[in-house]
């Protein structure tokens, strides 16, 4: 179900520039993971702020008058199924083209990001076809479409790679995946819970974020923990990467609440030696990501 009301955010929220931006480009030939040498992911960290992801959680969920529905699965055709043995978790769908905007601006300078403003002669990213047709294709803007998930103890999206979205009118696709963590992973040391109380224990368990993991897998050996590589939740992060061929999944969440939103980085085609052709790619609903 999407949901379209307005919610009640702050004045001013997100008009201005996040204050220090450091960012990450996953080198995969320095991870468990050689196999992705060049693909594309890179983590923004403070992006937003644990005030400003706080505020954006309680809008989606005023938006959806608090309630989660169960995330579904893609199966082609615009159809979707329940299939709780791949994906599991809680999901509000939110349209808001002028919030999705402002996440927008505050990375849109970074040269990590500039890289993917434009895109030509990368089959690795849109296939081998536009790549054939010497297809040329530009940024046009973030999908409106922010899919916010929540994972409660035991939940997660098995490994999966995520799938383009192609607007109604075929004029843009979606080609990475912008995902945006709302909350930290990590509790305390074992040392630290020997010390605490019984009922305060308990307590954290309920609230600390433990697990829930972005994992990144090997397309052929998904299922071998030595050949991964994870990113953890920290609130305001962003990670951006493409959707071909990365192979991820949403770990499992051992403790506590993981709260992120993701959407899609959309492009218009510019230019082609091939004017004329057109895309065979069917029209999703809501393109896949843990």
């Amino acid at each position: 179900m999407v949901h379209n009301p307005t919610p009640v955010l702050p004045e001013g929220f997100l008009s201005t520039p996040a204050p220090k931006i450091s960012v990450h480009r996953i080198d995969f030939t320095q991870t468990p993971l050689p196999e992705y040498e060049g693909l594309y992911a890179v983590i923004c960290d403070n992006v937003l702020s644990e005030e400003e992801c706080t505020h954006m959680l309680r809008a989606a969920e005023a938006s959806a008058e608090g309630h989660w529905e169960r995330a579904m699965i893609n199966v082609g055709g615009g159809r979707q199924q329940l299939m709780t043995d791949a994906r599991n978790c809680g999901r509000i769908i939110w349209d808001s083209r002028e919030v999705v905007a402002k996440v927008w601006e505050r990375i849109e300078h970074i040269a990590e990001v500039q890289e993917i403003v434009r895109l030509q002669d990368v089959p690795r990213i849109f296939g081998n076809g536009p790549a054939k047709r010497g297809e040329v294709w530009k940024f046009s803007r973030p999908n409106e479409r922010m899919r916010f998930l929540k994972y409660e103890g035991g939940e997660y999206f098995r490994p999966h790679c995520d799938g383009s979205y192609e607007t109604p009118d075929r004029k843009e696709r979606s080609y990475f995946t912008l995902h945006l963590y709302l909350n930290n992973a990590g509790g305390p040391t074992n040392e630290e819970l020997e010390e605490m109380e019984p009922a305060d224990r308990k307590k954290l368990a309920k609230v600390a974020l433990m697990g829930g993991a972005t994992t990144f897998h090997s397309l052929t050996s998904f299922n071998k923990p030595e050949r991964e590589y994870d990113v953890l939740p920290k609130v305001g992060r962003v990670l951006l990467f493409q959707h071909r061929d990365l192979l991820h999944s949403g770990a499992d969440v051992l403790g506590g609440v993981k709260y992120t939103m993701r959407t899609d980085l959309m492009y218009a085609l510019e230019s082609s030696r091939t004017e004329g052709n057109k895309s065979k790619m069917p029209v999703l609903d809501d393109s896949k990501s843990a």
